[in-house]
């Protein structure tokens, strides 16, 4: 490969790490709160839209997605401890049926002054073999958020630390429809701790 080559692709790498650390760990808390609460109006749009979860008869009354308020405490370093076999799992979901998974790290964090640890997964489907997936349940659950435990999306940048910012913990689409089927957390993933942040319960009508 020519020096020249080599000098662009070094160049193109340092300008996308750069950006990416501006839109991520470098932004400021007025705008991190503000980006946190455009990503909620467009989830409200997208809940009206043809690939909703949600059926004609719901949408006609569906008034906004409830949240707790946007708390920087909950925006966690986590620890990684990759698993080194990583073999595909079954986990059960809400129709009964098994979908497969591949456990792919133990992500440790603190949080209230308590310890956590959680298993982090990656989709048999997914594309993208950075994108995991963390699916939990926490004090929260079947009181003010949903019974059969929330998401949460991370990206695995090649080191051993990754954020869990549990303000964009989602519900499945299960909580709107049953026909969907949705993994249930596994008991790895069942904290005792209250995640005070992200979505809560919708219920509809």
């Amino acid at each position: 490969m020519k020096r020249q080559t080599i000098f662009i692709l070094l160049v193109v790498a340092v300008v996308f790490i750069t950006i990416l650390n501006f839109l991520t760990v470098g932004e400021s808390s007025e705008d991190y709160i503000s980006r946190i609460e455009i990503e909620r109006k467009d989830k409200n749009s997208f809940m009206l839209s043809s690939t909703s979860p949600l059926n004609d008869e719901d949408k006609r009354t569906f008034t906004g997605l409830n949240y707790y308020p946007i708390n920087e405490e909950f925006k966690v370093t986590a620890t990684l401890e990759l698993i080194n076999q990583k073999q595909p799992i079954f986990i059960p979901s809400t129709t009964g049926e098994d979908l497969k998974y591949i456990p792919f790290a133990y992500a440790t964090f603190e949080l209230s002054g308590e310890e956590n640890r959680v298993i982090l997964y990656q989709d048999w489907e997914e594309k993208d073999p950075n994108r995991l997936s963390l699916m939990f349940a926490d004090g929260t659950s079947a009181f003010e958020t949903y019974g059969g435990g929330r998401y949460l999306d991370v990206l695995y940048r090649k080191i051993n630390k990754i954020e869990l910012d549990f303000n964009q913990a989602y519900n499945p689409y299960c909580h709107f429809n049953v026909e969907f089927s949705c993994p249930i957390p596994p008991r790895e993933n069942l904290l005792d701790v209250k995640i005070l942040a992200g979505e809560k319960l919708y219920k509809l009508e």
